[in-house]
């Protein structure tokens, strides 16, 4: 299975001024500008200069990862895509890896009991 950078396309993510400031705990007015790049957002902060924001760290991903694990079709592609996002859960929030532990556990409690009512 392809990394989740291959799966989850950052530049479809719509970010705003006022998120970023949220996420780094600033006043708007002190982002002098921002970019998306390849893997990371470059904030240019008022008297402190660059900064780079993990696209991990944002809640589009989190509802990429989650929209991934919902639809995912079968226990094996199930499986496949959380060892991949277990191999990089230090890149997360605690808060945002127990949020996806809990709908894993969901589609797997449905597809777990989808396989048996089969048999």
């Amino acid at each position: 299975m392809q990394p989740l950078r291959h799966r989850i396309n950052p530049k479809t993510f719509v970010i705003t001024l006022r998120q970023i400031a949220k996420h780094l705990k600033i006043k708007q007015e002190h982002i002098l500008n921002w970019e998306k790049w390849h893997n990371v957002l470059w904030v240019h902060i008022q008297g402190l200069g660059g900064y780079f924001i993990s696209y991990r760290k944002l809640e589009q991903w989190i509802a990429a990862c989650s929209t991934l694990i919902r639809f995912c079709p079968n226990l094996q592609a199930l499986n496949a895509l959380w060892e991949r996002i277990i191999q990089e859960a230090q890149r997360y929030t605690e808060e945002a890896f127990s949020r996806l532990d809990s709908i894993f556990q969901q589609r797997l409690s449905v597809l777990t009991s989808s396989k048996h009512s089969q048999q």
